[in-house]
């Protein structure tokens, strides 16, 4: 279990466009030091984000910090070069490389990167253990949308889940997310603003022109996200008044789109009652 106060209701993803073209270095660590200003603790990437580039970055950037400030995620099972391997040994692997690329002794929360329910095998739990006995990694969990999430809630060894939670959730995944949180396991939501409505612009930075390039693939494999009717402030304020999510994930290239998240987060979080 993971203690209530141990993240921020918002993380930012070093994910997307700042795990290459989409975001210049300096950028990404600049954003990554507001978000810190602002009050986000949790951040989360991993290697197959830019063949590590994502997590060399988010390491650079709290390199300074003091560990204690900060709650690293990152994830395993999907590698830098790409290719998935959820065996025991790669998953080992890959943490280690991991660590490297972040410049830490441990991560406060190794995800498995969507794995099939029967890849959640004994022999691999055992190792994730073992993990955490050798202070490697002090939380774990599972990334995913469907029946490794099930598998996850009722083996009752995992910490975490990282899902999708946004409007557009059907019952069953509702009540999947509402179960995990009843056995006691933290939500990370992701994909929380996926298909809020975007005002049309003229695409003014490296950051527009990777997300212009994200929406023109989508269409390409004809595989669009369905969109809302609401804005992305309107998308991340549901998500956060929802039962679903303990936090929810920020990806973002604009300072302003951060602040305007954090300060929501935070008048959200002063209209709740104090217990």
């Amino acid at each position: 279990m993971i203690e209530a106060d141990a993240f921020s209701r918002l993380g930012f993803g070093v994910t997307g466009p700042h795990a290459g073209l989409g975001a210049g270095r300096g950028a990404t660590t600049r954003l990554i030091h507001q978000a810190i200003d602002l009050g986000v603790t949790l951040f989360d990437t991993g290697p197959a984000y830019g063949r590590g580039e994502a997590e060399r970055r988010l390491g650079a950037a709290l390199k300074t910090v003091p560990r204690a400030k900060v709650f690293v995620a990152t994830k395993a099972g999907v590698h830098a070069g790409g290719h998935r391997d959820l065996s025991a040994g790669a998953v080992e692997m890959s943490l280690r490389d991991s660590l490297k690329r972040l410049q830490r002794d441990h991560v406060d929360l190794l995800l498995l990167h969507g794995p099939a329910p029967d890849e959640l095998t004994d022999k691999l739990i055992r190792r994730l253990q073992a993990f955490r006995d050798r202070g490697m990694i002090r939380h774990i969990g599972v990334c995913g949308r469907g029946g490794e999430l099930d598998r996850a809630i009722e083996l009752g060894v995992f910490d975490a889940l990282m899902a999708p939670v946004n409007a557009r959730l059907t019952e069953a995944e509702r009540q999947r997310l509402e179960q995990a949180r009843a056995a006691g396991l933290s939500v990370i939501g992701i994909e929380t603003m996926a298909g809020a409505a975007q005002a049309p612009s003229v695409p003014g930075s490296r950051g527009d022109l990777w997300y212009l390039a994200q929406r023109v693939k989508q269409r390409l494999q004809r595989n669009p996200v369905a969109p809302t009717t609401g804005s992305p402030a309107d998308s991340l304020r549901w998500a956060l008044s929802q039962p679903y999510a303990n936090s929810v994930m920020c990806l973002t290239t604009k300072p302003t789109h951060l602040a305007a998240n954090a300060a929501l987060v935070a008048a959200l979080e002063a209209k709740q009652p104090t217990s």
